[in-house]
């Protein structure tokens, strides 16, 4: 389905912090801003797309095959970025040269990504593992994407996670890049979250014990419901993540924008009603039973009522909130440090084997 839209994606699509530390160059970030007025958005990233993997081709044939696949993740992401908020052809375009690109680069990953086959109710649903370095089993970190975030975006934070010592597992749940094509945005997320558990359980690399679940913004409350529907789940992070869609009045025009495509529907009414019924997570918060870590920042688009609704509801015992003072939305505009702070609070939970003390940083006041 085509939607017409008068935003200007690239009016709010330069995020220097998202885009910078998910892997993208900042010479092509300022390529980008300050590329010729006769070429696209789409043009200029898809162009660039092209020429890194021209350029991975050259280091294959010259056997440097890791080079090659950072390469291929480089065009992979600027794929992604050429196509991450249309809503028309180009959407379909850059999410097939995305994927072609990744599956490229997938067996050159050091650790490589393996490719796993899952149809859930007659739909395919690839899922990528990556096994770090070292003898097994190890824990596992299951990611989950945003709004228009995919699979194929998580590379740097899956190699913070790989280098500690865990496995990743990525996939496209109902609404995300492969499997849009054969299901909208639903409200059964978890679902999915737990096939890709079952997948895990059966893999003999894998400690069934500790697995865990980290999911950015959207992927934030697909996580936290996930924690409360699927006790296998050892340790859950929301990353910008939200409860509810109460706030919808408070979302951009080009954030509601994609609410409407990914739900799949005419008008942004229907697309509100559909998404306010389908991400409603706070009838099942309480049953969280694993440590959850939430990261939010006080400029989040997403209000801070949502910290509220969390130390109502989630179980104090569980809980590790950080609110950072000065962070957007999944606090991109402050560095990696928040990454790291995540990526190591997952080290002690799942691979120490830690159970973490209860604590509110930044909230209200305490620092």
């Amino acid at each position: 389905m085509t939607v017409t839209s008068q935003v200007k994606p690239e009016d709010e699509m330069l995020n220097w912090g998202r885009l910078i530390l998910d892997g993208v160059s900042y010479s092509d970030m300022v390529g980008a801003r300050d590329r010729p007025k006769e070429v696209t958005w789409f043009d200029y990233w898809m162009n660039l797309a092209n020429e890194y993997e021209q350029e991975a081709e050259r280091k294959v044939a010259l056997g440097h095959d890791l080079s090659a696949g950072e390469l291929l993740m480089s065009a992979a992401l600027c794929a992604q970025y050429a196509q991450f908020l249309w809503f028309d052809e180009r959407r379909q375009k850059g999410q097939a040269r995305k994927v072609e690109l990744y599956q490229k680069a997938a067996p050159l990953l050091s650790p490589p990504a393996e490719r796993h086959e899952l149809v859930i109710d007659g739909i395919p649903m690839p899922v990528y593992v990556r096994i770090p370095e070292g003898t097994g089993p190890h824990p596992a970190v299951i990611m989950l994407g945003g709004l228009e975030s995919t699979k194929e975006e998580s590379f740097q934070m899956e190699n913070l996670v790989l280098e500690r010592g865990m496995a990743t597992a990525t996939f496209d749940g109902p609404g995300q890049g492969e499997m849009f094509e054969h299901m909208r945005l639903a409200g059964d997320y978890e679902k999915y979250t737990s096939a890709v558990v079952d997948l895990l359980t059966g893999l003999e690399s894998i400690r069934s014990d500790a697995i865990g679940v980290l999911g950015r913004s959207l992927g934030g409350n697909y996580a936290l419901k996930s924690a409360a529907c699927e006790p296998r789940l050892a340790a859950c992070i929301s990353w910008g993540g939200f409860s509810d869609l109460d706030y919808w009045d408070l979302e951009t025009p080009l954030t509601k924008e994609s609410w409407r495509y990914v739900s799949k529907v005419d008008t942004l009414e229907e697309a509100r009603q559909h998404v306010h019924a389908a991400l409603e997570t706070r009838d099942v918060l309480p049953q969280i039973a694993c440590p959850t870590y939430i990261l939010h920042g006080v400029h989040d688009e997403v209000p801070l009522s949502f910290v509220d609704t969390v130390l109502e509801l989630v179980p104090a015992e569980q809980l590790t909130l950080v609110v950072e003072k000065d962070g957007d939305h999944c606090c991109h505009n402050l560095g990696i440090r928040p990454r790291f702070e995540m990526a190591d609070w997952l080290q002690d939970v799942l691979v120490a084997g830690k159970q973490p003390i209860a604590t509110m940083k930044g909230w209200p006041h305490n620092g």
